[in-house]
């Protein structure tokens, strides 16, 4: 790794350990206005884009240090769980802790073969928007905007 890569990897290790401690809890009212993520089903993201909906996807897993980082300080913040409350969004968790052929395959659709993995379907983006692997809010915003 370069210097700069290194740098940015154990920054964000030292986040993903950091920042929970660090962080306010949720507030129960947010916690409660976006609901529990779906389990990620296939059958089911085509049956609410048929619905006109919009739908983010979050492929991870337990071990996976950078989709901890993504959710601490990313898919939990007030801006983007604002969003993912909306009637219109479908919120899908796809947990890849273990191997799971379906997630692998919805994966490799992508070509990718591992995560975190996040994209945005909707009326605007049928085929799916894939996301970087490290979120930003405002890149997650913008593609709920775009795919809506």
């Amino acid at each position: 790794l370069r210097p700069v890569g290194f740098g940015l990897l154990a920054a964000a290790v030292a986040a993903a350990f950091v920042a929970p401690a660090l962080a306010p809890p949720p507030h129960p009212a947010a916690e409660a206005a976006v609901g529990d993520w779906r389990p990620f089903d296939a059958q089911a993201l085509r049956a609410a884009l048929a619905d006109g909906r919009t739908v983010f996807v979050d492929v991870t897993a337990d071990w996976c240090v950078t989709c901890k980082v993504n959710k601490t300080l990313v898919l939990d913040s007030e801006p983007v769980r604002r969003r993912l409350a909306n009637p219109e969004v479908v919120a899908m968790r796809a947990d890849w802790t273990r191997p799971d052929p379906a997630i692998s395959a919805y994966l490799a659709s992508f070509d990718r073969y591992g995560v975190p993995f996040n994209a945005v379907y909707g009326p605007g983006a049928r085929a799916g928007i894939a996301l970087p692997e490290l979120l930003r809010p405002d890149a997650v915003i913008a593609a709920l905007d775009r795919a809506g």
